[in-house]
C-alpha cells in the first residue's frame, strides 16, 4: 500500500498556512482570505485523518494476516499430530499381529474401521477450523477494506478541498 497522504511536515505547513490567511483576512476584513485560511485548516484536518485511517487499515490488514497464519500452523500441528498417532497405532497392530495373527485378523478390521471414522472426524474438524479461519480472516480484510474505502473517501475529501482552495486563490 502507497502512502500518499502528506507528511506531517506538509500538514503543519498547511495548517500554518490557513491560520495565517485566516488571520490575515480577519485583520484586514477579506473574506475569501479568511475562508481560504479556514480551506487549508480543513484540508489539513483531512489529510491527517487520511493518513490515521490508511494507517489503520494497514494494520488491521497485518493482524489479519498474521491471526491467519497462526490459524494455518495450528491446523497443520494438529493434522501432524493426528498422522504421528494413527502411525503409532498402526505399528501397535504390527505387533500384535505377530504374537496372535488370527485374533489380530478381527480386531485389525474393528481397529481400522475406528482408525477411519476417527480420522475422518478429525479431518472434518480440521476442515471446519480453517473454514472457521478463513472466515477470521475474510472479517478482517472486510475491516481491512472498510477502512481503506473510508481513507480513501477521506482523500477525496482532501482534494476536492485543495481544489476549492485552488479555486478560490
Amino acid at each position: 500500500m502507497s502512502n500518499t497522504a502528506p507528511s506531517s511536515a506538509s500538514a503543519f505547513v498547511e495548517r500554518l498556512r490557513g491560520s495565517v490567511k485566516k488571520t490575515v483576512g480577519s485583520l484586514f476584513g477579506s473574506e475569501e482570505l479568511h475562508r481560504e485560511g479556514q480551506l487549508h485548516l480543513e484540508k489539513a484536518e483531512v489529510a491527517s485523518e487520511a493518513a490515521q485511517l490508511e494507517t489503520e487499515a494497514t494494520h488491521e490488514q497485518e493482524k489479519a494476516a498474521v491471526t491467519a497464519r497462526a490459524r494455518e500452523v495450528e491446523v497443520e500441528q494438529e493434522r501432524l499430530a493426528a498422522a504421528a498417532k494413527e502411525e503409532r497405532a498402526e505399528q501397535q497392530a504390527q505387533i500384535e499381529a505377530a504374537s496372535a495373527e488370527q485374533r489380530i485378523k478381527s480386531q485389525a478390521a474393528a481397529t481400522t474401521a475406528a482408525a477411519e471414522r476417527k480420522k475422518a472426524a478429525e479431518m472434518r474438524a480440521a476442515a471446519q477450523e480453517q473454514q472457521a479461519a478463513a472466515g477470521e480472516r475474510i472479517a478482517k480484510e472486510r475491516d481491512a477494506a472498510r477502512l481503506d474505502a473510508e481513507a480513501r473517501e477521506a482523500k477525496a475529501t482532501a482534494k476536492a478541498l485543495d481544489e476549492i482552495a485552488e479555486e478560490s486563490s
